[in-house]
């Protein structure tokens, strides 16, 4: 069992431990998931994200440094309260009243006082309780009595010993007899650190005669509902700790010998607990209460109980430290927006984060509005039946108070003094006790008006009430320094006669704010945890709902930035009949539309390439049919006149028709390649080699200076090899043909690899560059500016690169020269 105990408080620390590293942990995985989905999750909503999540983390590390702050106070009272318990004897205080008494005896107005036939008793009580016995000594009910030179009693209601001599006789005895002269302590055997200090003080009254003044000081056992605790206690002596909340034993021998508090020690402890040593340094958890031993003998254990901190306590920390973090976090955001407005102009959230907005000000704002009814509503409720409690309550002590003054022993103080202490206790209430004129006969607590903190007269508005509109309650709300309780005021009538008002009952209720106070941060607290508790689930459901809500969208997006008009489209599947249904439709219609249009737009385009390169053909064949013609008339002319040189002719004409005959069979060669050019085969080459191998081919100093910078290092792509030697070819060719005669072609070759996974080709020249009217033709089939030029070369390199996945393009710059790049992606080997 010991072993168990010793476990449950370890597994009780460990919990924390783990606590805090999973909440680290969690909080790195979103920041590091956040950086890695950098593309999906929007800067601003990241930013928000990570404030969210340390915000959450400091609440959860203040909740926990507040939880272990309570766990050492609690367990300093604990020590403090068991020590004040275990002590026979208050030595400090013996010390301070030998002090006060001193003091007292050489006090000239308390002297002046008691000479005389007419001694002012008031006067002396309230200096003595308000002078001497503050302080320290508020944890003592206090009575004064005076007596004369000759022991008897100056105020005969203030006593219930006849003389001096009879209290000495009673008390003076060596059980209560302390190491202080005249000092004695009276102990309750009945009931466990119960005492009872009577203090004997000689005052000079004459030069022949003394007086003497008897302070009695009780240790206060306040009464559940009694005003005095809160009204007479010192602020420098209040705990952190509610006293009310603690319960005690004393175990002899692992027996209960003593009890008190609401904790059942016979029924619940588990005395194993007092075997073992980490009892009395942490204490242990028994159910729903922490326990605290404290050795006061060789088997003898003092066990202080309270409740422990409950997992709601901690979440109530927690969420205090999230509102006030994220409270602070809105009122900056606040300021900076407006001293920094450009924020605000700048701000453009996504779709994804407006969607997370309105939702949570859409159930958060109606939340906090219905929490705030239901707190005004359960306030009102409450105070209602406290104010009925209160009632109740004191009609009792009215009931009470009638039967005794049937009796006839309204008019006897000591009688009535006891009867309202017995009824005040059994009532659990403080009962201040006022004549017919509203003056104070007794009180349950009679130091509050002794310091002065109450008036001796009864509330004017309640004794106007009573007495002039025969009221049968009045409940008041009165004030005492700081504090605000309310008050029940009754009428005491002989035979419950209208007429015979004989006094008035007031009970003060110290409670009726003080538990009010407690109900609101109960409802507050639970409020709160819920409001934390529900703020953080739509935190983390909007972000999932609008990531759901978006996908569509997103989808949407990425398939309308790959539709193209080349490629196949393929259509998008959404079974929803919502908005995000009727867009998807639009679009697969669209898409149905588009193919259409590609079909058309490509039968036209093949039209339009047809008809041009008939146009090309044509007019390539008109060229050289033109000579031939006028050759043929020549002669034909020659032959008809009988020229002598005719022979001649004919065999310098027949060169001519030869020569273009040759030129018409080249541009029919060139078209019917270009027409029926084989479909390209994709194969890793090394083009690197492929560039060298044509540079090498072209480079001939004597007519072109040709400058490489090639990488030594095999560079793979996907392509066909003999298309890539004839586009290499045809552009160094071109290249060379582009200079003109009056300089020297000068060509720079270049290969490098760039970054994504690709390489870029680039050939230079130093020709006289493209001019702008025709850079737009480069590419299109049978376009060339040199005679002898098909102009099919570049149409069938642009086809061949972009067969392999790649661009080709060109810069130019008129009288400087022409650089064509070409860039295609690295095989994946």
């Amino acid at each position: 069992m010991i072993t168990a105990v010793a476990i449950g408080v370890s597994a009780f620390f460990s919990m924390q431990l783990y606590a805090t590293i999973l909440i680290g942990a969690i909080f790195w995985l979103v920041v590091v998931l956040s950086a890695q989905y950098s593309i999906a999750i929007s800067l601003p909503y990241r930013t928000y994200l990570f404030v969210f999540l340390v915000i959450m983390v400091s609440a959860f590390v203040g909740a926990f440094a507040l939880f272990n702050h309570y766990q050492e106070e609690v367990k300093t009272y604990k020590q403090k309260f068991a020590t004040n318990l275990l002590q026979d004897n208050d030595v400090l205080g013996e010390y301070l009243l030998e002090e006060i008494a001193v003091k007292i005896s050489k006090d000239r107005f308390i002297q002046s006082k008691m000479k005389g036939p007419y001694i002012d008793a008031g006067f002396i009580k309230r200096k003595i309780s308000r002078q001497y016995l503050r302080k320290y000594f508020d944890k003592y009910e206090t009575n004064v009595l005076l007596f004369d030179s000759e022991g008897q009693n100056l105020v005969s209601a203030d006593t219930t010993a006849a003389t001096l001599q009879e209290l000495l006789r009673k008390y003076n005895t060596p059980e209560t007899q302390t190491e202080r002269d005249n000092l004695y302590l009276i102990k309750d055997p009945s009931k466990y650190n119960a005492r009872t200090y009577f203090q004997v003080i000689e005052v000079p009254i004459s030069n022949f005669m003394k007086g003497s003044v008897v302070l009695q000081l009780t240790l206060k056992r306040m009464l559940p509902h009694s005003l005095l605790p809160e009204l007479l206690s010192d602020q420098q002596y209040n705990q952190p700790f509610r006293i009310d909340l603690l319960s005690f034993a004393i175990y002899e021998n692992n027996n209960l010998s003593y009890s008190e508090g609401e904790y059942d020690y016979a029924t619940n402890f588990d005395t194993v607990h007092i075997k073992h040593s980490e009892f009395y340094h942490d204490g242990h958890n028994q159910g729903d209460y922490h326990h605290f031993g404290v050795a006061a003998g060789p088997d003898k254990v003092l066990v202080v109980t309270n409740q422990k901190y409950s997992a709601k306590e901690v979440l109530s920390n927690f969420s205090f430290m999230f509102l006030v973090y994220i409270s602070g976090f809105i009122v900056l955001s606040i300021l900076l927006l407006l001293f920094r407005r450009r924020y605000i102009r700048e701000f453009s959230p996504n779709f994804s984060t407006k969607i997370q907005v309105f939702l949570n000000f859409g159930i958060l704002l109606p939340l906090l509005l219905v929490s705030i009814a239901t707190a005004s509503l359960v306030t009102s409720s409450y105070k209602k039946d406290l104010m009925n409690t209160y009632e109740q309550r004191g009609k009792a002590v009215q009931e009470n108070l009638n039967e005794f003054i049937a009796s006839g022993s309204f008019e006897r103080r000591g009688v009535l003094q006891r009867r309202v202490s017995e009824i005040a206790s059994i009532s659990e209430t403080d009962i201040n006790l006022y004549d017919r004129n509203g003056h104070l006969l007794t009180t349950s607590q009679p130091l509050i008006f002794d310091t002065g903190l109450l008036s001796e007269l009864i509330n004017p508005q309640a004794y106007a009430a009573i007495s002039e509109r025969q009221a049968l309650r009045v409940l008041l709300e009165e004030h005492a320094g700081n504090m605000t309780f309310n008050s029940v005021y009754l009428p005491l009538r002989i035979d419950n006669d209208p007429t015979s008002l004989i006094g008035f009952v007031g009970i003060p209720f110290f409670d009726s704010e003080k538990e009010l106070d407690l109900k609101l941060i109960e409802l507050i607290t639970t409020t709160m945890n819920i409001f934390t508790v529900m703020f953080i689930m739509f935190m983390i459901l909007t972000f999932f709902a609008s990531r759901a809500l978006t996908v569509p969208l997103r989808m949407l997006a990425d398939k309308l930035k790959r539709t193209s008009l080349t490629g196949k489209n393929k259509m998008l599947a959404y079974e929803g009949a919502d908005e995000i249904g009727m867009l998807v439709n639009e679009y697969n219609r669209m898409l149905l539309t588009l193919e259409q249009n590609k079909e058309e737009l490509a039968m036209q385009e093949k039209e339009a390439a047809w008809r041009e390169m008939a146009r090309q053909v044509a007019h390539e064949i008109k060229n050289p049919l033109t000579p031939m013609k006028l050759s043929l008339q020549y002669l034909q002319k020659a032959i008809s006149e009988k020229k002598p040189n005719t022979e001649q002719l004919i065999e310098k004409i027949s060169h001519t028709l030869i020569t273009q005959i040759n030129i018409l069979s080249d541009i029919a060669t060139s078209f019917s390649s270009f027409t029926s050019m084989p479909e390209p085969k994709k194969e890793q080459i090394n083009v690197a080699a492929a560039l060298r191998k044509s540079a090498d081919l072209h480079n001939d100093p004597a007519t072109a200076v040709v400058d490489t910078t090639i990488t030594a290092n095999e560079v793979i792509v996907m392509a066909d090899e003999s298309l890539m030697v004839r586009t290499f070819n045809n552009l160094l060719l071109n290249a060379i043909q582009a200079v003109p005669a009056t300089r020297k072609p000068h060509i720079n070759i270049s290969l490098t690899q760039e970054a994504g996974d690709k390489v870029l080709i680039s050939i230079q020249d130093n020709g006289n560059g493209i001019p702008e009217e025709i850079r737009g033709k480069v590419f299109i089939p049978n376009f060339s500016t040199k005679y002898t030029g098909s102009g099919i070369g570049l149409a069938v390199a642009k086809r061949g690169i972009e067969n392999a996945g790649g661009q080709i393009w060109f810069e130019t710059e008129e009288g400087r020269g022409t650089t064509f790049y070409i860039s295609l992606p690295l095989a994946k080997v």
